[in-house]
């Protein structure tokens, strides 16, 4: 009798453990690590090569440079969400959150290339979508102001949008500098 008893005590408690044990598993899924860590990521192209000196920002005057591989390290990160902003000279600009609850993750940003911009403005030219084009580049203008292709991109739009003998002066002065 007291085996029957001590049995049915275990197939009673049993259940009642389990979804104990699930639950403190998934709390500790879920949970934010204490304290701060380096924040890594690596930046890289479409075809997973890394891009070196592109500026990574976290927010708050925080920005950082990628080395030669493509890496980026923030150091002392509180767990949280954080909307990390960059670019640089030839490529577009990049804006994402990133949830930073593990102190082992990696954030991978992949970028285009300045130039993969340039088929698209050209189509949206030639359909004379004008404030589409200049919405395109203007999202890359804060590292490329001096770069020749997006100049001559830029003022390009400003011409097959309003032409004028001033514009065309423009595009023709910027392609000669490319």
């Amino acid at each position: 009798m007291k085996t029957k008893k001590i049995a049915l005590r275990f197939f009673l408690s049993f259940p009642i453990f389990l979804i104990l044990l699930g639950l403190n598993f998934a709390s500790c899924a879920s949970t934010k690590f204490e304290g701060k860590a380096a924040l890594t990521g690596r930046v890289c192209d479409e075809n997973g090569i890394g891009v070196a000196n592109y500026y990574v920002s976290l927010g708050l005057g925080n920005t950082t440079v990628t080395n030669e591989s493509g890496v980026f390290v923030f150091k002392d990160v509180g767990a949280g969400e954080y909307h990390l902003t960059g670019g640089g000279y030839g490529w577009c600009e990049t804006d994402t959150k990133v949830l930073f609850l593990d102190k082992k993750s990696i954030v991978c940003l992949q970028v285009e290339k300045l130039e993969s911009l340039f088929p698209k403005i050209e189509s949206l030219l030639r359909e004379e979508r004008f404030d589409e084009a200049k919405k395109i580049i203007s999202k890359s203008k804060e590292y490329n102001e001096k770069n020749p292709l997006y100049l001559f991109y830029r003022n390009l739009i400003s011409y097959c949008e309003a032409p004028s003998e001033k514009r065309k002066k423009s595009v023709l002065s910027s392609l000669e500098k490319i």
